[in-house]
């Protein structure tokens, strides 16, 4: 009779052994699809981080080499530095780019620019551009500095 308990017993340890095993073999491959995710996560957000770095090393330096409008340049590169570090995209680090952006921002494009009346269209364009004159200078020194300041943290 103790034998047939410890036997008995023997079995039902066996069976926990088992379960317990099985349940490990489980959580340690749930933790390794977990690692598997967050590695795969980490890797879109630095391919994203490096090709929000590198749009606007490109458009500044496009800027820079006056192949892009400083206007242009001011929209494209402050949504990229929202988008990228929003610490960076502060009107107080980057003056010129900054009021730039901010007379451009909620103008129209595509379609609705198409659909404005010829007389608003020239009062914009010609605020834009003398904007861009007035601030040209002011927009390459904070681009030149903006792409400085990437270079040395990446």
């Amino acid at each position: 009779m103790w034998m047939t308990l410890f036997v008995v017993g023997l079995l039902i340890i066996a069976g926990l052994a088992f379960y317990l095993g099985k349940l490990l073999f489980q959580l340690k491959a749930q933790q390794q699809k977990q690692q598997q995710a967050l590695q795969a996560h980490q890797q879109k957000l630095a391919e994203r981080q490096q090709y929000l770095l590198d749009s606007i090393t490109l458009i500044g330096k496009a800027t820079l080499e006056q192949q892009c409008e400083p206007s242009e340049a001011a929209l494209r590169i402050w949504v990229l530095l929202e988008n990228m570090q929003p610490e960076l995209a502060q009107a107080c680090r980057w003056p010129a780019l900054f009021e730039m952006y901010d007379l451009i921002k909620d103008m129209p494009t595509h379609d609705a620019r198409k659909a404005l009346e010829k007389k608003e269209l020239r009062r914009q364009d010609h605020l834009r551009q003398q904007k861009e004159i007035e601030l040209k200078a002011a927009i390459e020194k904070d681009i030149e500095g903006l792409l400085a300041l990437l270079q040395q943290r990446h």
